[in-house]
């Protein structure tokens, strides 16, 4: 007989004579049998969970069965299918533990919500006792994705990405743990919903998405890779396939990862030394080397980790490109004496807006990580003026090194626009201004301040 046939068949049965009593007889007859000259027993099954006709089971739980006798994982199997598709089985992911005496069946894609899930167990126990033919059922409860009103349509996202650590100013490298990383991202917007959704890298097996704490948001991170051609392997390019499942319907949605998408280069901080020792009072240019092959259509993102700083979002209005080679942390950004960490991270990407209508988004990025360290700024004292030759005026300010100072002057301390003397990011504590055209005038003021 055909197997579909025969689970049809079975279901059927157990519709009908679904009662509890009996089948309460059956369990109670059974775990009365005893070994007998050394025959081993036959093995039933004492309990599922969750149990026989149970409803409004979570859409991602776990069915597990457990034997009245140590079960032969080779020739013991669970099988699983939604009945209104009865011809497609369920996979699931099989785990036995308590001595094989338990089996922990886990689905790779969620149980459809409000579906009814038919299953059936075969197999022996490790005595070589056959186990009879054993039928279950239950009800899937209704899930909900929840959609985010802020979206004004549905957008997906597919990347690819790959994480360096700098921490001198040498160039950055690898990181030493998990340097390859893929994300897939869906956002549902409203008034769209679902019950789940999965994602299907080409030639893989569709995986559940995690909905996040933003209703409408679903993630599928895997960044456990450090080999190159075993990320590239399990995540080629090619055509990958989002489904999103509704009680109604589904929506199928591929986004294609092209090949012409390089790898960017690690960012390079090219004034780490100086992040080392920040005047936090003063605004802080971070800056980096130029993104080899960047354009006006790629994007660096900059961000400050702890909600400290961030540029905008690639995809965002003001978002830097692939041009940029810096950009400033304001004043009062950072607190005396404290460590940050943060990113630059560079992008080569395609954002669509796609007829349907959906947004897609796919990239490959490589970002840098680093820390910055503050300092408690010295107060500026300008001190050991000079004249030389009767013409040129100079005097030195006491400060911080690596904080950038602006030397103005002009001729009324009270009105006037002041005049820029020079500029520096000093490396030591001591630096030196001089003004050559100093006697032309029959008095000057002078400041210096902090700045760029």
């Amino acid at each position: 007989m055909n197997h579909n046939l025969e689970l049809l068949h079975a279901m059927t049965f157990l519709l009908r004579s679904c009662k509890p009593q009996p089948l309460a007889r059956f369990v109670a007859c059974a775990v009365l049998l005893l070994s007998v000259a050394g025959v081993p027993a036959q093995p039933v099954l004492v309990s599922s969970v969750p149990p026989n006709m149970a409803t409004g089971v979570s859409p991602t739980a776990s069915v597990v069965f457990t034997f009245s006798e140590a079960m032969n994982p080779a020739v013991t199997m669970a099988s699983f299918m939604d009945t209104s598709n009865p011809m497609q089985p369920i996979a699931t992911l099989p785990n036995w533990s308590g001595g094989n005496k338990v089996l922990t069946c886990t689905p790779v894609v969620q149980w459809v919500g409000s579906h009814m899930i038919f299953w059936t167990l075969t197999g022996a126990s490790t005595g070589g006792m056959p186990l009879d033919p054993t039928n279950g059922l239950f009800t899937a409860g209704a899930a909900s994705t929840g959609c985010d009103t802020n979206a004004t349509m549905p957008s997906f996202t597919v990347s690819k990405s790959m994480l360096y650590t700098q921490t001198s100013s040498g160039p950055p490298l690898a990181n030493a743990s998990a340097p390859y990383c893929f994300l897939g991202c869906t956002t549902l917007s409203c008034p769209r919903n679902a019950t789940n959704v999965t994602l299907q890298a080409p030639g893989g097996v569709s995986q559940n998405m995690t909905l996040s704490s933003i209703p409408g948001h679903l993630t599928l991170p895997d960044c456990g890779y450090t080999n190159a051609a075993a990320f590239e392997a399990a995540y080629t390019n090619g055509n990958y396939l989002f489904n999103i499942q509704a009680l109604n319907s589904n929506q199928p949605v591929t986004i294609n990862f092209p090949s012409y998408l390089a790898w960017p280069p690690a960012p390079h901080l090219t004034n780490f030394v100086q992040g080392q020792s920040i005047n936090p009072s003063s605004p802080f240019r971070l800056g980096w080397d130029p993104f080899t092959n960047g354009t006006a259509a790629d994007c660096i993102y900059v961000e400050i980790y702890g909600g400290v700083f961030r540029t905008p979002e690639l995809g965002s209005p003001g978002a830097s490109n692939g041009l940029a080679t810096s950009v400033v942390i304001p004043a009062g950004t950072f607190q005396a004496n404290q460590t940050y960490s943060g990113i630059v991270t560079f992008y080569h990407y395609s954002l669509v807006t796609n007829p349907g209508p959906y947004i897609s988004l796919i990239y490959r990025a490589s970002g840098t990580e680093f820390t910055l360290n503050t300092m408690t700024a010295s107060p500026l004292v300008i001190t050991n003026w000079t004249w030389t030759g009767g013409t040129t005026f100079s005097f030195e300010v006491t400060c911080s090194a690596g904080v950038p100072l602006v030397a103005e002057c002009r001729t009324n301390p009270a009105s006037g626009l002041w005049q820029l003397l020079g500029s520096t990011n000093p490396v030591s504590t001591r630096v030196r201004f001089t003004h050559p055209n100093a006697v032309t005038n029959k008095s000057l003021f002078y400041r210096v301040r902090t700045g760029l």
